[in-house]
């Protein structure tokens, strides 16, 4: 059973893709999964367990940028996918474009959820868009398998274990547990500021190692932090997987790492601002979030101590 999906973005949705991909797997027998994604997204099947067999990539920067010889690079990888039959393609994504590229590509059946009705040619099954629940119930839903709640898992690659044991040989005091702090986020309102988690890491930084993330648009924030944490930055996603994986404990905003923290089965607390924790939070028992759907950072650091030390009560009594 040959299955191609398709989903692009986000980091996040992609780690909650793997419950889906893991009752596909149950469902069909022999069932081999290709995923089209992002070019920024590839090393998260690395780290899928097995769950994704093989990835195609198209870097969508380029159709961006407009740059013609490198967008004619990246449609060749289309060719490759229209070469190959597949029984069954589902459209995760549901964009204009991704409508294109299953009606492209050939299978025995075609899913998708499409927004708009003048979409709908493009797929053998139209699926309702039933967007109830959490967004891995209607990923679920998409796929056709049970959507029942449930836990997306990871494990860990061999690039992402080679970093994980460097930062517990290196930089980590093994007599202490870890807290990792992730400070970015996909829009500026939904990000708790540098200047708060600073406060929590000072809280909390001599009975725990501290671990800072920092994506390429936060390092700017990581002089807010002393010289005695540990600030992760301008590392591949294989190596933030594998630098997650030390923590004991992950605080984030409502982004990509805090999926993968939750996957890997870590206590989180996440800071929303838009989302909810019902539709896209953590798929994990050990979890606490606070919400300001007004202003992120009217959340207070008091706030998230008095959280997270619920977020401890928690994991001691599990």
């Amino acid at each position: 059973m040959e299955i191609l999906a398709i989903r692009f973005s986000g980091m996040g949705d992609i780690v909650m893709l793997l419950q889906t991909f893991q009752k596909l797997k149950q469902k069909y027998a022999n069932a081999r999964i290709t995923l089209l994604c992002d070019s920024a997204n590839v090393d998260i099947a690395k780290n899928s367990g097995g769950l994704i067999d093989d990835v195609v990539t198209l870097n969508r920067g380029v159709f961006k940028a407009k740059k013609f010889w490198a967008i004619l690079k990246e449609i060749a990888h289309l060719f490759v996918l229209r070469k190959k039959q597949f029984d069954l393609i589902i459209d995760f994504q549901n964009f204009g474009e991704t409508a294109l590229i299953t009606h492209f590509c050939k299978a025995k059946e075609k899913r998708g959820a499409p927004k708009k009705k003048n979409k709908e040619y493009a797929y053998t099954t139209v699926v309702p868009r039933d967007e109830s629940g959490h967004r891995s119930q209607f990923f679920s839903r998409i796929a056709g398998v049970d959507d029942r709640l449930d836990f997306s898992k990871m494990v860990l690659s061999e690039t992402a274990n080679v970093y994980r044991t460097y930062l517990m040989s290196k930089l980590l005091d093994n007599s202490k547990k870890t807290i990792g702090l992730n400070i970015g986020s996909t829009q500026e309102s939904r990000r708790w500021s540098e200047k708060n988690f600073a406060k929590f890491g000072e809280h909390y930084k001599n009975d725990f190692n501290i671990v800072v993330f920092a994506g390429k648009r936060e390092k700017k924030y990581l002089d807010a932090f002393s010289n005695d944490v540990i600030k992760v930055s301008d590392v591949s996603v294989d190596e933030l997987c594998g630098a997650i994986s030390v923590c004991d404990y992950f605080v984030s905003n409502d982004t990509g790492p805090m999926h993968v923290a939750a996957a890997l089965g870590i206590p989180t607390l996440t800071f929303f601002s838009t989302g909810l924790d019902a539709n896209t939070g953590a798929l994990s028992d050990k979890k606490v979030f606070l919400c300001n759907f007004d202003d992120i950072n009217a959340l207070s650091v008091y706030d998230a101590i008095k959280e997270f030390e619920s977020l401890q009560s928690k994991n001691v009594l599990q």
